[in-house]
């Protein structure tokens, strides 16, 4: 089991993000955007390795991204909704993203099987995405459905007040 952390302020921020391992030790840096058809997300090694590509492909309330490694597609992303809120299918690879997104604890599973885990973890220095991930060769996608998931299912903006317009008698 590989931990991993993620500063939380910086993945809403869409800012380049670092991932850190538990010792503290910048381990991959991940850069990009989404919005637009084409935008997207790039996952580097520290030591400037391209990793994952992932490109947004479908705009819309359930919108779609396809993840590439070494130029291969090798899965998509898309949110699906669902009876008890949204979840995420990551074609290609049969994983299911599913949990409570709105306090940040989900899980990703083939099967029965756990990938990884996601939970807000409080620190002294500020609040980070704690991941555990079972299988090292998976870090770098699941690293990019966090940032993707994170994105997808928070709202950044304070909802703002219905005001109830009154006609004059």
């Amino acid at each position: 089991m590989v931990h991993l952390y993620m500063k939380q302020a910086y993945v809403s921020l869409q800012n380049r993000i670092i991932v850190k391992d538990e010792a503290g030790k910048d381990i991959f840096l991940i850069i990009g955007k989404w919005g637009r058809i084409g935008d997207g997300l790039s996952l580097y090694a520290m030591d400037g390795t391209l990793l994952v590509e992932v490109k947004q492909t479908v705009l819309s309330v359930f919108p779609k991204f396809n993840i590439y490694v070494a130029g291969d597609k090798v899965a998509s992303i898309s949110k699906q909704p669902g009876i008890k809120g949204p979840y995420f299918k990551v074609n290609q690879l049969n994983w299911i993203v599913k949990g409570d997104f709105y306090n940040h604890h989900y899980t990703v599973q083939h099967r029965l099987q756990t990938i990884m885990q996601m939970e807000k973890a409080y620190l002294p220095f500020g609040d980070f995405y704690a991941l555990s991930i079972t299988h090292s060769q998976d870090i770098p996608i699941c690293l990019c459905i966090a940032v993707i998931v994170d994105h997808l299912t928070l709202t950044r903006l304070p909802a703002k007040a219905k005001r109830k317009s009154y006609l004059p008698i």
